[in-house]
């Protein structure tokens, strides 16, 4: 059973990492390619909110339905519908048009990350929580991490409609390999509820708690970097799409490979007090960010940045998966992304307005402050 458990996982890693990799070819493109459209700050803010609000309504029902069907068809289902709305983007004229675009995407999306976390879940023997939970966060970081890199060199060597392409190219891969290699999870004796756990009783567990309050208001942050960093790079600094997509990638890839040896950190040292020191660390990454003058400070912030990711995602995942067992894998990884898209939608549209108000080095300010308000919250509720 533990060596079938074991294939299990590193399929799913695969196609996790191949997936997130389509996802992430398009990160250096959407910004500049929706101001060419026509959006100003609050337009951007609201093109990457549209993608997390239809991921907060349906991760939470999709993971509790994940609870008690085939977690493998529901990823299979998710990967279908975003390869296909994929084919939208080359299409899109104005502003408006990627916001309804980015909304439809979402779908897809909720039917993926939460319910593959839960799937690595149950895959995942007691008592080694931070070393698994790393190994997903690594898969799904080095993906979303070689995408960008490749997006800037499909746009620059080919065209912003094979970008496009080629995030469609991706996740049809994803889905053949789930289909042909990945097996149902029904049989594993966590992979069924008989009956849902209530919200309320997952949201009075203290240490679910912080943990969802804290991915909101960290995820608030995180917009200013996922929506304005390449803008800001391009437009404020004059830095080419490639670069853009060499520096998001060295942010992206040293976050995942730091992931592994951080998350057996997690098995071993106190959680709590690892995702406290990686929070402080990130906030002070968004500040250097801020004061950024050419590519050489943006990469550095961008590091500093991701480091304290590192530290702190595999020692929150296994917290999180630790209390989860028992209420649902599905049901408890939905809640968390669920706040992380909330605080997604609320940190983009927030740091457009700064944006367009104040100027983008205010976004990443925010960024930082935030980031720092999250820490005496979850200490309080997760110590």
């Amino acid at each position: 059973m533990f060596e079938s458990s074991v294939a299990a996982f590193w399929v799913l890693l695969l196609c996790v990492f191949i997936a997130m990799t389509g996802l992430g070819i398009v990160s250096p493109i959407i910004p500049n390619y929706a101001v060419e459209l026509g959006a100003t700050g609050l337009w951007l803010g609201l093109i990457y909110s549209g993608f997390s609000i239809t991921r907060a309504i349906l991760q939470t029902p999709v993971g509790r339905l994940a609870d008690r069907r085939s977690k493998k068809w529901i990823i299979c289902l998710g990967l279908s519908f975003y390869g296909l709305v994929s084919l939208l983007y080359p299409h899109a004229s104005s502003p408006l048009q990627l916001v309804l675009i980015r909304l439809i995407h979402g779908v897809g999306s909720a039917m993926v990350i939460p319910v593959a976390m839960a799937y690595a879940v149950e895959l995942t023997p007691s008592g080694r929580e931070g070393r698994y939970m790393g190994m997903m966060n690594t898969a799904m970081f080095a993906g979303f991490g070689a995408g960008p890199l490749l997006g800037g060199y499909i746009f620059e060597l080919l065209s912003l409609h094979m970008v496009f392409y080629s995030m469609t190219a991706l996740i049809a891969l994803s889905l053949l390999l789930t289909v042909l290699l990945l097996p149902s999870s029904e049989g594993s004796s966590h992979s069924r509820i008989r009956e849902s756990v209530p919200l309320r009783r997952i949201l009075s567990n203290r240490r679910l708690l912080g943990a969802l309050i804290y991915r909101v208001i960290n995820a608030m942050g995180r917009g200013s970097i996922m929506g304005f960093l390449a803008v800001f790079a391009v437009q404020s600094l004059g830095i080419s799409y490639s670069l853009v997509g060499v520096i998001l990638a060295l942010g992206i890839f040293a976050n995942s490979f730091l992931q592994t040896p951080f998350g057996v950190l997690a098995d071993r040292y106190n959680r709590v007090m690892l995702v406290i020191i990686g929070t402080t660390l990130s906030s002070i990454g968004y500040f250097c960010l801020a004061g950024a003058g050419g590519a050489l400070d943006l990469t550095a912030a961008r590091l500093v940045i991701s480091l304290g990711g590192a530290l702190s995602l595999p020692a929150m995942t296994a917290i999180v998966a630790e209390e989860g067992r028992e209420m649902g894998t599905g049901s408890t990884m939905g809640v968390l992304n669920t706040g992380m898209s909330l605080g997604q939608i609320a940190g983009s549209l927030i740091s457009g307005v700064i944006m367009d108000l104040y100027g983008i080095r205010a976004a990443f300010i925010m960024g930082g402050l935030l980031g720092i308000a999250t820490i005496p919250i979850f200490y309080i509720l997760a110590h």
